[in-house]
């Protein structure tokens, strides 16, 4: 199977998925005096699959001479376990410095030099812990 075909393959799984998503948003209840409600973060999500999908779809690959990846599963399951230890992290110790831990070794995994990635986790816990209590108003 050809580079192409194998974009434009995931291309479309991502572009049912998004759509997927933004039905399931739409059923989210609505507040009041436009505010965000919940539906607010999963719709971002979904059009962003959306977007990808088509995108992964309409565009050639860079790299005519496609070669097979190699799955290095310990990663993975590094992440996922990083991904349900947050909750019960933040419930303890606050929400900011948990995610800004998982996220430097999330890209230090992904192969960022240790210190790009410690700025990268410290960005990334700054500006999401802004956006949710200062503009969207959301306790974190």
């Amino acid at each position: 199977m050809s580079a192409v075909s194998i974009q434009r393959i995931w291309g479309a799984a991502l572009t049912l998925w998004g759509v997927a998503i933004l039905l399931v948003a739409r059923q989210f209840p609505r507040l009041a005096d436009h505010h965000p409600g919940p539906a607010l973060f999963p719709a971002l999500v979904g059009s962003g699959f959306v977007i990808t999908g088509i995108l992964l779809v309409l565009l050639k690959p860079h790299d005519a001479a496609w070669k097979p990846i190699t799955l290095e599963w310990h990663r993975g399951l590094i992440v996922l376990g990083l991904c349900l230890l947050l909750p019960w992290v933040a419930s303890m110790a606050g929400f900011m410095i948990p995610l800004a831990i998982i996220v430097a070794v999330v890209a230090w995994l992904a192969g960022l030099s240790w210190w790009k990635a410690l700025i990268a986790g410290s960005l990334t816990g700054v500006v999401i812990f802004y956006l949710f209590t200062n503009l969207l108003r959301v306790p974190l």
